[in-house]
């Protein structure tokens, strides 16, 4: 069979390109080795995401994506989907050997919340059923699916084939992710090294607490947060990385620990099993242990995953013929939530550059445009990243340290609202007085300058539309996100 268009890997971002490509013409292949439903992890969106997937459905006429960009609109129309509500992202700092201890001030709580209500808040992807969404939604197009196929790809003259099926393709996009299907074939290489460090242990559980309960029966004052902070991105910080929980609407929580290399003692990875990394960090936080008092590993996937070093990424992005989607070209850590808005950042780029010079030698360079960015892109989220690493041994500086991927991702979503996002990179990459301001701030932390946060609190002002270091109650922020308008509802 000869197509136009080959994609490996059939999650969201794959099967959003495949919808795409079919809705301007090319003739697509999707083929995934697996099959759904499937557990992953990347499950938690964020503002910047839901108005890309909303435009990308407008552009290219895919009415039936647009509800899951609001979580009110998501379970109006798709009930069945399993996900969860993210009114924004919590934290709360956790001393090793002490129960968490909330203080009148909230000098150990940050909330920021990203939507002023329920309805137009974002969500947290429950994947197995996300990702069968969308798969379903490239059968239900007529775009040949093939699933539980394992193909391996070669280079031949000026087409791409495939070991193990028949099919003949011009281009072929690698959305596989971390099994970068294409890596070798291209020589893709390794990039250079990336500031963070940082490993992972994780699972989905059931019966895990409420965090707003215990924070009640620790006296916290939750009567000023501007949301549940269960119903958010919410991390518990401590002295060598934090934990994120994603609370779904079945109650099944996603809850990993994400932990510092350069902070980690021996024991924490080498040679040790999961379950001695996770109890062993439970047991050091009382407050976080008692969650999990009397929760239970979810069935899927039924035991906890540990990672090796999280950070990779490639030199070598796209060429003529060939693409990767952010996550296959590198990743950095699940800290800012960032995963899923860069995905759907990248196939609105690349599709729009398939879409505009496809058959034609422009095609090329365009190409070369697309890598530069995503590389770009992933050495920028690693300096954000980074720099709250760096703040780990205190939760003022972290605080503070947040506060640039606040800016960043608020001008950014400002500037689609006002249309003047097509020619930008992702989160702000290319705003080069932006990146100065965090270099400026790496330094600081280095040298342990003491007027950090107001030197950052500064220096941001002029991305600073949302009255960041400036709540009406001391780390209490209500609404930083663009209105988003309404997806309406699927098409027929």
């Amino acid at each position: 069979m000869r197509v136009d268009l080959v994609i490996l890997g059939s999650g969201f971002g794959g099967s959003v390109c495949a919808l795409i490509a079919d809705r301007i013409g090319l003739k697509t292949v999707l083929i995934d080795r697996a099959t759904h439903p499937r557990f992953a992890i990347g499950e938690s969106s964020t503002p910047i995401a839901d108005m890309i997937l909303r435009d990308l459905a407008r552009r290219y006429d895919l009415p039936r994506l647009a509800p899951l960009s609001t979580w009110g609109s998501w379970q109006r129309t798709y009930p069945d989907v399993l996900g969860g509500i993210k009114r924004g992202f919590s934290y709360f700092r956790h001393e090793p050997g002490e129960r968490f201890r909330p203080t009148p001030g909230h000098d150990t709580e940050l909330l920021v919340a990203a939507s002023a209500s329920d309805d137009q808040s974002d969500a947290q992807w429950y994947r197995a059923d996300v990702d069968a969404f969308f798969a379903e939604e490239v059968r239900r197009a007529g775009i040949a699916f093939m699933e539980g196929v394992t193909v391996e790809p070669v280079r031949r003259s000026n087409a791409w084939h495939f070991q193990g099926v028949d099919v003949e393709a011009d281009f072929v996009i690698d959305a596989t992710g971390a099994g970068g299907a294409l890596s070798d074939v291209v020589g893709a290489g390794s990039g250079a090294p990336m500031q963070t460090r940082t490993r992972a242990v994780f699972s989905h559980f059931t019966g895990v607490r409420r965090w707003l309960d215990a924070l009640a029966d620790l006296g916290a004052r939750v009567g000023d947060y501007p949301f549940d902070p269960d119903h958010a991105a919410l991390h518990h910080v401590f002295d060598n990385g934090w934990m994120w929980m994603l609370r779904f609407e079945n109650e099944v929580v996603s809850a990993g620990l994400v932990l510092d290399e350069s902070k980690r003692q021996k024991s924490h990875f080498a040679d040790t099993v999961p379950r001695a990394v996770w109890d062993e960090h439970l047991a050091r936080h009382p407050s976080i242990r008692d969650l999990f008092a009397g929760a239970r590993q979810a069935s899927s996937p039924g035991r906890l995953i540990a990672t090796r070093r999280l950070q990779r990424r490639v030199a070598q992005a796209a060429g003529p013929t060939w693409a990767m989607l952010p996550h296959t070209a590198g990743f950095v850590d699940p800290l800012h939530s960032s995963g899923i808005a860069h995905t759907l950042s990248g196939v609105e780029r690349l599709m729009a550059a398939l879409e505009s010079h496809w058959g034609r030698p422009t095609l090329r360079e365009a190409m070369d445009r697309y890598q530069g960015s995503v590389l770009q892109e992933i050495e920028w989220i690693d300096q954000l990243v980074s720099l709250c690493y760096g703040s780990l041994d205190s939760f003022e500086r972290w605080t503070a340290s947040t506060m640039p991927y606040f800016a960043a991702a608020t001008t950014y979503e400002r500037e689609r609202v006002d249309g003047r996002h097509l020619d930008r990179l992702f989160l702000l990459a290319d705003e080069d007085r932006l990146l100065d301001v965090v270099r400026g701030a790496h330094l600081r932390l280095e040298q342990k300058v003491a007027d950090y946060a107001s030197w950052l609190a500064d220096m941001l002002e002029p991305y600073n539309r949302v009255g960041l270091f400036r709540p009406r109650i001391p780390n209490m922020y209500e609404h930083t996100a663009a209105y988003k308008a309404s997806p309406g509802r699927a098409g027929a």
